[in-house]
């Protein structure tokens, strides 16, 4: 019995071996992160910041490639059928990595099974924007007054299924509102039209609307965070406006596929908690509307599945119809 357990101990020790091996290693050359959106948008930013990090700290080049279009899909695909050895990564958002599965009646990957979650790497609150002739100053005002015009007023979103239609709609079930959803294809269209007074409001994240509101292009009602936004001190949570419990967010992460070594993605989300922990990186994206939030792999496993459960109830219940690829 005991020759066998000894037999038994050293062959798993040498199929353990390699994967440790590998990440004692780790990176031996350049890698790539993907981003499955064009350069310049909140992702591309927050995936340029940890790419310079991680270069930095493992002496390795982290090189962001943009693969936009599609919803996301074909760059997460990319991702998705790339060889799992840490040298690919996916830097995504809540689109592709969690949405897109409730959205999509056919998509071709699994958010949660196809991928190793490494880390989120912050969230962007949303906020509740109407244009500033709207009659209302605070949320309960803006409650009341959709209430009193049941399927009359209008909302924007940047697209059929995006974060802030589904938010809009997750408000809509809660307080019993009819409002009438007016798609637009992109958030730059979309806030044109709120600003212009063609549509009267919006959900969009805090780094988008920060400069408008702060410059009263528009008028920022309630932010859907634990906390106030540190560049908007004035505007007040959901919490604070006495709706409680209404947390909405868009956020992103970073994954890699699923079948990366274990320590690899250890390693690799050790190294984005660390970026997160640091207070002048957290005061840089606290003044930009981002909540510095980094999570342990098994954590950040946990959000993803729960943020499509979450999303699903919401689609059902407004009988949103999914979109084909």
């Amino acid at each position: 019995m005991k020759r066998f357990l000894i037999a038994t101990l050293s062959s798993l020790a040498v199929l353990a071996a390699p994967a440790a091996l590998r990440a004692q290693t780790y990176p031996a050359q350049p890698v790539r992160v993907v981003v499955p959106f064009a350069p310049g948008g909140a992702t591309d930013i927050i995936a340029r910041m940890v790419a310079a990090r991680l270069t930095a700290r493992l002496g390795q080049s982290f090189v962001v490639d943009n693969r936009g279009g599609g919803s996301g899909i074909p760059g997460t695909q990319l991702v998705q059928n790339a060889k799992p050895d840490g040298y690919t990564l996916l830097l995504s958002g809540n689109g592709p990595h969690a949405t897109n599965a409730v959205m999509f009646q056919k998509l071709p990957y699994d958010p949660v099974k196809d991928f190793a979650q490494i880390s989120l790497t912050g969230k962007f609150p949303l906020l509740l924007n109407v244009n500033p002739n709207v009659p209302v100053r605070n949320l309960q005002e803006f409650l009341d007054w959709v209430k009193k015009n049941p399927g009359k007023v209008s909302y924007a979103s940047p697209g059929n299924g995006s974060p802030p239609h589904l938010t809009m709609e997750l408000l809509a079930q809660t307080h019993g509102l009819n409002m009438v959803h007016v798609a637009y294809k992109g958030s730059a269209p979309a806030l044109n039209d709120l600003m212009a007074g063609h549509v009267p409001v919006m959900f969009d994240n805090v780094l988008s609307s920060m400069a408008n509101v702060q410059g009263g292009r528009v008028r920022g009602l309630a932010v859907a965070s634990a906390q106030r936004a540190t560049g908007l001190p004035s505007v007040p949570t959901f919490k604070e406006s006495g709706v409680p419990e209404f947390d909405a967010s868009t956020w992103t992460i970073l994954a890699a596929p699923a079948g990366t070594p274990r320590p690899i993605v250890e390693l690799l989300s050790s190294e984005v908690r660390k970026m997160f922990a640091d207070p002048e990186i957290q005061q840089r994206l606290q003044q930009q509307g981002v909540v510095p939030v980094a999570t342990a792999p098994d954590e950040t496993q946990r959000f993803v599945a729960d943020e499509i459960r979450k999303w699903s109830k919401v689609v059902v219940q407004a009988k949103i119809a999914p979109l084909d690829q």
